[in-house]
């Protein structure tokens, strides 16, 4: 039997084109061109999906959302949340209501299909069930469906690969995961690419506070302090996050109490880490604070090559960008470094760790 979305979407020419994917896809289609007209066709189908804009006239996304999720009729009925691509607030603000998942628009079709299927897979195994799954257990896709089925792990490595198993959200450089200011109720992992962290100053200029890679977590010092981000994250090429709800990491600590001791060490190590790089950024010489930033920037990486953009680089040094250029180019005439317009690479790592 064919699974009915309920597409909810103003624009008339996405909203057509979006149908047609989905009819396509061999699902069935029920469209609204506004947020009442939404809500009335919800309550007449109850369709086993909706996919709803957020910025529409009469009754916006959220109030859709807010109106529904108060009919018990549709507790387990998947919603996702359609936002513009740069408007971050709006994003931030649907995954803090409490929607299964949201897609930026433009996005195309292999990533909506995706994002249904997933969730429509999980809400029909939450129905097969007898006996709910407790909602934030890691259970492992190899087991059964059991929910005492919870998983032990023995370190944070152990759960990031648990974690890493799950579909990822792709973000596009320049993407936003979260917004200083906003509250959150995820975490986020990185599970390929990288991600920036930065503040901005009244004047507009950005200072980057540290940069992400793979199997790194991002936000939760913020989350599971219960306070609001008191910074900006945002993709600096195309990379896949994994969400994961802050009540499920809750839910691990308490079945995993080692696994907390690890992450407060790891935000202590983070502090001791931004700290160090705030009386670098006050006390050291612009080729010392240049050379740190390029070695931290490296000391992941076999390959000691950084692909990073200019601007990146001097928000991160915390110098001009027109300093960093003319210093990067004494490092490459002494044969510290290598650079290209796209990378850099280091040369001579003990040389960099000389200069102060």
């Amino acid at each position: 039997m064919k699974k009915h979305v309920l597409l909810i979407e103003d624009d008339t020419v996405v909203r057509e084109n979006t149908a047609e994917i989905l009819e396509f896809a061999d699902f069935e289609v029920s469209t609204a061109s506004d947020g009442k007209d939404g809500v009335s066709k919800a309550k007449q189908i109850h369709p086993d999906i909706i996919v709803c804009d957020i910025m529409m006239p009469k009754l916006d996304g959220y109030g859709v959302y807010q109106i529904l999720s108060k009919d018990e009729s549709f507790k387990n009925t998947p919603f996702i949340f359609l936002t513009a691509k740069t408007n971050h607030v709006e994003r931030r603000k649907g995954m803090e209501l409490g929607a299964d998942d949201y897609i930026t628009k433009p996005f195309d079709e292999s990533e909506l299909l995706s994002a249904i299927t997933v969730r429509l897979k999980k809400a029909e195994d939450h129905q097969k069930r007898k006996v709910p799954v407790p909602p934030f257990a890691v259970v492992s896709p190899s087991q059964s469906s059991d929910p005492s089925s919870v998983i032990k792990v023995a370190t944070i490595k152990e759960l990031i690969k648990i974690f890493c198993k799950r579909s990822a959200h792709v973000y596009q450089k320049g993407d936003s995961l979260y917004c200083e200011g906003n509250r959150s109720n995820h975490i986020f992992l990185v599970k390929k690419g990288h991600v920036k962290t930065f503040k901005t100053t009244e004047d507009g200029k950005e200072l980057i506070t540290a940069f992400y890679e793979d199997n790194q977590f991002i936000g939760y010092t913020s989350s599971l302090g219960d306070f609001p981000h008191t910074e900006n994250a945002e993709a600096i090429e195309e990379s896949k996050i994994i969400r994961i709800p802050k009540k499920e990491i809750i839910e691990i600590f308490s079945n995993n109490p080692h696994i907390a001791l690890e992450l407060i060490e790891l935000m202590a190590n983070n502090i001791r880490e931004t700290k160090e790089k705030l009386l670098h950024v006050a006390y050291d010489s612009v080729r010392g604070r240049t050379a740190k930033s390029l070695l931290l920037l490296v000391q992941h990486d076999p390959l000691k090559k950084i692909i990073i953009s200019r601007s990146d680089l001097a928000n991160l040094t915390g110098i001009a960008k027109e300093t960093l250029i003319r210093t990067l180019s004494d490092f490459k005439e002494e044969g510290l470094i290598e650079t290209s317009r796209t990378y850099v690479k280091i040369l001579d790592e003990e040389g960099l760790k000389r200069i102060s």
